[in-house]
């Protein structure tokens, strides 16, 4: 196999450094602009695409080759866990299975990029990288109820296919953007909420705003990973160790996110203090904020002003009173906005702050003025102009969106290809730096990078682009030959089993059961906040049950969700690019014993019974909503025979007849439910 220009292979050479003409030297690759593609041709007929011609060529060049595609039920199961994170029902394999017009694949993949779960499934991974939780990660880990705003931004964000520069732009400056055009009122919402992004970085401490420092550098480290692929943490102190980052880079990071207002969502002093929650930001415009503010306010005044009267009594009864005025007065300003007016965990511009470098990564320890910037190795001639009195985010946020730039694109099309394949062509997804993996397929990544920007930063186009390849259909089983050759499938010859993540495994157990809530729910059941006394002995620690999607479950920061932590879901402190995907014991412990799998048992086996009294059609059916296959005459024999003793046995024992079927039933769910092929992917 031939590459059209010998240009191609050097340019895109393995050991991932170009050089440097006008100066000799070495410069990174990921620092250099995304760069034109020449694809390699296809002598052979099979490939379909760009991204099938340039997996093609790179297998030929290990001695390798494409495995077989993937059976049409495997395809169709793989898809929709893929796109939405739950099973197909046995009527979308079917249809499938019955169209033989040529884009029957093609209408299958835009019909899953349409639904809704599609943005609770994508958004999801998008969590993981922005650290998302709905506490504040202070000693006492407070609730922030307005946290789902965020969550459900993001959701809503990847279902309207929101343009990506977009979707940068406000989660750093929404706030900015929504005050461009306040007369837009759901677009002036969405912009805030959007600052989650920020708002939500981590709280140290007892009281308000304390070890500032390090909120800040999880802001700036959570930006750097998600949007730059770099880890910036490490400059804080000195210059970066690996990546052309210095400390007055860091520093100039700094100062943008140091002039910008975040809020204060409580913490032990709340409760030791009486401290009121502080500047979250009203959802709609101050034309329509200001009076309901005015109101509270005077409202808190008056309050405060017959306090003052009644404290110079000192009768049984005067004292009452003033305790109960004291009591309405600490439960109007606690919520730090007034009941009527909806506001959001959000981010605004504060005042403008000139940074100095702290030495050794200490405040108390200043060093020169750091002006505000972006990492010099990465700017062009001119860098950012700041207007007068503005934090700067803004000009950041274009400058990260600029066609031009050499990451921006490049990391979130890496994003979606590992989502795909278990493995990005950087392998380190958040570290595009010197210490991070270079790129397998380096042309291809260029080559996604550069069609996502031409077509609008559009995450469905990419994932067409993916899905519609033979290399994604491929099958997982492969010659034992081409394993040796490549056992991690760092080449894409066949696609990788997996485990399923632990919201596509619970939300699968709910769907087959037929218990999945598939709406959106409302607001988590936090106490009222009149209520909230938590300390840093006493945390607040909850575990909300829910039926619907597990994208919706409360997620602390201090206490994980035991469910989520046992099939390792992310670490909500930090921010998560590739999750482990471990298999223990205690996995096993809760497949045998957790409540959750014998409610989920007992409902499907319900399911099952509600059939006529068939038993080969039930154990079918069974076969089919948790594989997405017909059972084969092994399994129903097999299946038939468990039953049956297990039925005798419990009568025998002196149970009814129905108690014995539904227990039988409910035993062989439990087996469907918890055996590797409900729980891996191929």
């Amino acid at each position: 196999m031939k590459f059209l220009t010998c240009s191609f292979a050097v340019l895109f050479a393995v050991s991932a450094v170009v050089v440097d003409c006008a100066t000799g030297g070495e410069r990174h690759w990921a620092f250099e602009s995304v760069r034109a593609v020449v694809v390699p041709d296809d002598g052979t007929g099979w490939a379909e695409g760009p991204v099938d011609r340039v997996v093609l060529a790179k297998l030929a060049e290990q001695g390798l080759q494409p495995v077989a595609p993937a059976e049409p039920q495997t395809l169709v199961r793989r898809v929709f866990f893929d796109l939405l994170g739950l099973p197909p029902q046995p009527e979308d394999v079917d249809a499938f299975l019955a169209d033989a017009s040529p884009d029957a694949w093609p209408k299958l993949v835009d019909r899953l990029l349409a639904s809704p779960h599609y943005g609770e499934r994508w958004g999801r991974h998008w969590m993981d990288v922005v650290r998302y939780a709905d506490t504040a990660g202070d000693n006492a880990d407070y609730p922030v109820p307005e946290a789902r705003l965020y969550r459900d931004y993001i959701i809503d964000a990847f279902n309207a296919d929101k343009p990506f520069d977009e979707f940068v732009e406000e989660q750093l400056a929404g706030d900015i953007l929504a005050r461009q055009t306040p007369d837009d009122r759901n677009g002036y919402a969405e912009k805030l909420a959007a600052t989650g992004f920020l708002a939500l970085s981590r709280r140290y401490g007892t009281g308000p705003y304390e070890l500032w420092h390090l909120t800040l550098e999880d802001a700036i480290d959570t930006t750097g990973r998600a949007f730059l692929g770099l880890s910036l943490r490490c400059a804080r102190c000195h210059d970066h160790k690996f990546d052309p980052v210095t400390i007055e880079d860091y520093y100039g990071l700094y100062g943008i996110f140091a002039s910008t207002q975040f809020p204060w969502a409580g913490s032990e002093e709340v409760h030791s203090k009486k401290l009121d929650r502080l500047k979250f930001v009203p959802l709609v415009p101050g034309d329509e904020a200001g009076p309901k503010l005015a109101a509270w306010q005077a409202k808190v005044a008056d309050l405060e002003a017959q306090i003052k009267q009644l404290e110079a009594g000192d009768d049984a009864e005067t004292k009452a009173r003033c305790e109960s005025l004291r009591s309405e007065l600490r439960n109007l300003r606690k919520p730090g906005l007034p009941g009527d007016l909806p506001g959001a965990y959000a981010v605004e511009e504060g005042p403008v702050v000139e940074t100095r470098v702290q030495l050794a990564g200490e405040p108390n320890q200043p060093g020169e003025i750091a002006p505000r910037c972006v990492p010099r190795f990465l700017a062009d001639e001119t860098g950012l102009t700041i207007p007068t009195g503005a934090s700067g985010r803004l000009q950041f946020a274009q400058w990260l969106t600029q066609p031009k730039h050499p990451l921006t694109a490049r990391v979130i099309v890496n994003r979606l290809w590992q989502h795909h394949f278990g493995r990005g062509l950087v392998a380190t997804a958040s570290n595009f730096g010197e210490s991070g993996e270079p790129p397998t397929h380096p042309e291809l990544l260029d080559w996604l990078a550069g069609r996502f920007v031409e077509q609008g930063w559009s995450i469905k186009a990419i994932h067409r682009q993916i899905l519609l390849s033979k290399t994604y259909r491929l099958a997982s089983a492969a010659p034992e030959a081409a394993v040796k050759l490549d056992p991690a499938n760092r080449w894409f010859g066949r696609f990788e089993r997996r485990r399923l993540d632990a919201e596509s495994l619970r939300d699968a157990q709910l769907a087959v059961a037929g218990r999945l809530d598939r709406a959106r729910p409302a607001e988590h059941p936090f106490p009222a906040i009149a209520d909230w006394t938590w300390t840093q002995h006493s945390p607040f620690k909850a575990v909300y049950p829910s039926n619907h999607r597990s994208v919706y479950l409360m997620t602390q920061r201090i206490q994980r969700h035991p469910f989520l932590a046992l099939f390792d879901g992310p670490d909500p402190n930090v921010s998560t690019d590739d999750r482990t995907s471990a298999t223990v014991p205690l996995q096993a412990l809760w497949a045998m014993n957790n409540a959750f799998v014998a409610e989920q048992a007992a409902a499907f086996a319900r399911r099952l019974l509600d059939l006529p009294p068939d038993t080969a059609e039930r154990i079918d059916l069974a076969h089919r909503l948790a594989y997405a296959r017909h059972a084969n005459p092994v399994e129903r024999e097999r299946a038939a025979g468990f039953l049956d003793a297990y039925r005798q046995e419990l009568t025998g024992a002196g149970e009814t007849d129905a108690t014995a079927e539904l227990e039988a039933w409910t035993s062989y769910a439990r087996v469907l439910l918890t055996a590797n092929e409900f729980v891996y992917l191929d």
